[in-house]
């Protein structure tokens, strides 16, 4: 029997606070035994700063140091080509990835150019080799890496807003999202060329709305896309919140893994971004600061410390993907919880693992996945049926707030 490498990808890291490690005490064992661990790193990490982001909502610095942590709990690929790798400049990417470097950890998804930030991260294990891409499919665009500028490798999307009705400044009747084909070819040749250097290759993606059920058109579009390129398997992240799952010709994709370790003094009232968040940038009448969005009514103080996100984006999970050298051999996750000292906890079948996948099939339905979940034999874990495509009963979006 040919050997098989076990891959284990985890959602948002946010390490603003003291002492991280401790916060990945009740996962550390799992992370460690796999071959290959993955995360991505949400917060810009430098001790040389400078806010570089114009939106009410970007991120102070995380001290380099903290970056600890990742090393502490075993992972071997970190992503760092969010929506806030620019929030402290072109430090807030540099800085961490020469310090993952010198950790022996692997980076994708920012550089110091754009070339730098679409080189996929190699990794071989057991003589099977898997490259990971990074792209960001949210913005702003001061993120962007450029051939002179730090930044992170994306694909542009483009927003559109109907309003069939006869209200103007009503709501949408519908909102078309489209992903620019520079970007789409770009990442195409980016996995061709990834599936040269390596026998399979896993996209990530910053993708998604935060507490939204219904996906976008592009998610739907890139995800899809980047199987039809040759990924083996497609995660995403930047929603804090478990979203939908599906298996598309055979092969898993993760529309949202949520929050892992996120923890943060970011909201507080007295943070350094705290006037600003507070203040709506443009100050035109009829424009709603950021807070008022409904997608950002997740956010908020909850009861447990450091932890500034609502109480349904505790249920979580740890994706398990298992390979040979031939192809993909299995996928399915592991739930966890996230416990009242903001550690994401992996949670059994005859415990709290019950709650937290009942949760994430309510919320299948809601997005329209008819995605039926089986535990394994000893109830750690769900397991997905690669064999069979998920099958869509995409539901007519609500008619007041329509996603095409």
């Amino acid at each position: 029997m040919s050997e098989t490498i076990t891959v284990l990808g985890v959602g948002d890291i946010i390490l603003d606070a003291p002492d991280p490690e401790k916060y990945f005490d009740t996962s550390k064992d799992i992370l460690r035994a796999a071959d290959i661990a993955v995360g991505n790193m949400e917060d810009p990490h430098t001790d040389r700063p400078s806010w570089s982001n114009m939106e009410s909502h970007s991120a102070p610095a995380s001290a380099l140091d903290n970056l600890k942590a990742f090393k502490y709990a075993g992972f071997d690929v970190a992503t760092i080509g969010g929506n806030h790798c620019f929030d402290q400049g072109p430090f807030g990417i540099t800085d961490p990835m020469e310090y993952f470097r010198s950790a022996g950890i692997a980076t994708c998804g920012s550089g110091a150019n754009c070339d730098e930030a679409r080189k996929p991260a190699v990794v071989e294990r057991k003589g099977i080799r898997t490259a990971f891409l990074h792209y960001n499919l949210t913005g702003p665009r001061e993120c962007y890496a450029t051939v002179m500028k730090a930044g992170c490798a994306y694909i542009r999307i483009a927003t559109a807003y109907c309003n069939d009705r006869a209200e103007p400044g009503g709501s949408p009747s519908a909102i078309y999202t489209i992903a620019d084909p520079r970007g789409k070819k770009n990442m195409a040749d980016d996995i061709l060329a990834a599936k040269k250097a390596a026998d399979h290759v896993i996209v990530y993606f910053h993708s998604g709305s935060p507490g939204k059920a219904l996906l976008n058109q592009y998610e739907l579009d890139l995800t899809h896309y980047a199987v039809d390129m040759g990924a083996a398997a497609v995660l995403c992240c930047h929603t804090h919140a478990i979203a939908s799952m599906e298996i598309y010709r055979g092969k898993p994709i993760y529309y949202g893994l949520g929050n892992f370790v996120t923890v943060t003094g970011a909201m507080d009232p007295d943070a350094p971004n705290a006037r600003q968040r507070r203040t709506n940038f443009y100050g035109w009448p009829g424009i709603q600061p950021w807070w008022d969005f409904d997608v950002f009514k997740m956010l908020g103080p909850g009861d447990v410390p450091n932890y500034p996100f609502a109480e349904y984006s505790r249920n979580t999970m740890i994706a398990k993907l298992e390979f040979s050298k031939e192809g993909l051999i299995s996928a399915g996750f592991i739930p966890c919880w996230i416990n009242d000292a903001a550690q994401p906890t992996p949670v059994t079948r005859d415990g709290k693992g019950r709650e937290v996948v009942e949760y994430i099939a309510d919320w299948e339905k809601k997005a329209g996945f008819d995605f039926p979940f089986a535990w394994n034999e000893e109830g750690t874990e769900i397991m997905f049926d690669l064999s069979k495509d998920t099958k869509s009963v995409y539901l007519d979006p609500p008619p007041e707030f329509g996603r095409y």
